[in-house]
């Protein structure tokens, strides 16, 4: 086969590895043409590299992930390597995705099983690529796949347990419109068999939309009236109490939701509340995920570099009363600031900072909301931005950067930016 890998990213290089063979010719096109390809790759490389694909008689097309097609606009096949795990993989699958807490409620899921005693594999955006795991994985594994709405944009076949989480706005520089990156998510539930099961968040309405596209005889629901749920101090399973509320290690109330939604996840394969209990007693959350990096003169610094919506960052403004100086901006994706405005103008506030290509924007939003204590800095020099911005903070209070933008204006990633933002803090 003459196969055309679109992207040599992180999965691209998966791919390449996966359909890499002496049956197939295998062609990497990126439109970066200062790749350092290992030698004998054959590519087509540079701002066009993703032009008039049908010309060049592929058998096959691999899109990665970032890359966005028009579904239908290619005569060629096109594919990806999440359908093609999902198609080949022997174990049971259960997908997760969500505009916030994907990765935490992915982590706790794996967690759980494997202190139950079952051999599982996280792969997808925090795990290993997917095909890069596939030879690793028995058919009485479980493997959790972390998924996101440019991954579920046009598969074909739903993982056996689907999860979906609280979907709000996100992606709307990739996606055409927000109706689009919904059903992008709903695909999770779009494809499921009966014998599947379906896990959604009762209290949003656009994951319980969602679920309805399930064909799944069992359906787990979490939230105020869920099988799980949050009960007078406790977390409650089914009937069952597992855990007091107290004693929980991870952060932030918004947690409590990706909690439950783990135990729901995980019902089916184990029931195992003492397991479940040691994870949560000990699992303190994800690097950049409101992480506490420092404490000096009795200020707290928290990295949520992680945060790359506005719904990420308003659950990391509501997991602390202290007085805050905050972060906001990025990389423009075409989001909605005045749900996170609202809440930061009902906050314990010192100070919040506005940065990026979307600074300007977040600034004027916030002060149309009544937010006064508010400044734009137009630098680009990240560090001065940061340092400058933490001048104001007092003894007591909390430093959090939670940006609520993707980083790509300043960074090639939230975990460029995250390590930016750790060495700033260090320094001081």
């Amino acid at each position: 086969m003459k196969i055309a890998i679109l992207g040599y990213g992180r999965e691209g290089k998966a791919a390449y590895d996966y359909w890499n063979s002496s049956k197939n010719e295998v062609v990497i096109h990126d439109n970066n043409n200062t790749l350092d390809l290992p030698k004998g790759i054959k590519s087509i490389l540079g701002k066009d590299a993703f032009d008039n694909l049908d010309k060049y008689s592929y058998d096959l097309i691999v899109r990665s992930p970032g890359l966005r097609l028009i579904l239908g606009s290619l005569k060629t096949p096109v594919t990806t390597s999440t359908n093609e795990f999902l198609i080949n993989c022997k174990a049971d699958i259960i997908g997760v995705t969500g505009s916030k807490g994907k990765g935490t409620t992915s982590t706790l899921i794996y967690k759980i099983l494997e202190e139950s005693g079952i051999k599982s594999h996280i792969v997808g955006n925090i795990g290993t690529p997917a095909l890069d795991e596939l030879k690793n994985i028995k058919s009485n594994d479980v493997v959790v796949y972390e998924m996101s709405s440019f991954q579920l944009y046009d598969i074909n076949t739903s993982p056996h347990t689907a999860v979906c989480l609280m979907v709000t706005e996100d992606h709307l520089d990739w996606h055409e419109d927000l109706e689009e990156y919904r059903l992008s998510k709903g695909n999770i539930f779009k494809y499921q068999k009966n014998e599947d099961v379906a896990v959604y968040y009762a209290d949003n309405k656009v994951s319980s939309e969602l679920s309805k596209l399930s064909n799944a005889s069992t359906k787990y629901t979490y939230g105020v009236e869920g099988d799980v749920k949050v009960v007078d101090g406790w977390i409650v399973a089914f009937g069952d109490k597992i855990l007091e509320l107290s004693k929980i290690a991870l952060p932030g109330e918004h947690n409590l939701q990706n909690i439950c939604a783990a135990i729901a996840a995980c019902w089916n394969y184990t029931k195992d509340k003492e397991a479940i209990s040691r994870v949560l007693t000990t699992f303190i959350g994800l690097p950049y995920h409101i992480e506490l990096i420092k404490e000096k003169d009795k200020v707290k610094y928290y990295n949520d570099s992680f945060s790359t919506n506005p719904t990420a960052a308003i659950a990391a403004v509501k997991s602390f009363d202290e007085p805050k100086v905050l972060f906001f901006g990025g990389f423009n994706k075409e989001t909605n600031f005045d749900g996170l405005a609202e809440v930061v103008s009902k906050s314990n506030i010192r100070k919040v900072i506005t940065y990026g290509q979307t600074g300007e924007n977040i600034y004027n939003i916030f002060k149309e909301h009544g937010v006064d204590n508010v400044e734009y800095d137009p630098s680009a020099v990240f560090s001065s931005i940061i340092k400058n911005g933490i001048k104001s903070a007092l003894q007591g209070d909390v430093v959090l950067f939670s940006p609520g933008c993707a980083s790509f204006d300043m960074f090639t990633d939230y975990l460029e930016r995250g390590n930016s933002f750790n060495d700033i803090i260090s320094s001081i």
